[in-house]
């Protein structure tokens, strides 16, 4: 099994942007094969910038 994870830094203030881009993003994930799933993880706002990981 092998799990790949991504980091954002997203500007605060453009979080909700980032979520709707990343969702209606073109993505082949699901015709890989072996390709279980995928999640969109928010993770704490800093001063300038909001966490996200995937």
């Amino acid at each position: 099994m092998y799990i790949v994870m991504n980091r954002f830094k997203i500007k605060c203030g453009s979080e909700d942007t980032f979520i709707e881009i990343w969702r209606n993003r073109d993505s082949h994930l699901k015709e890989m094969n072996g390709f279980n799933r995928f999640y969109l993880l928010r993770g704490k706002s800093e001063e300038n910038y909001t966490l996200f990981s995937s």
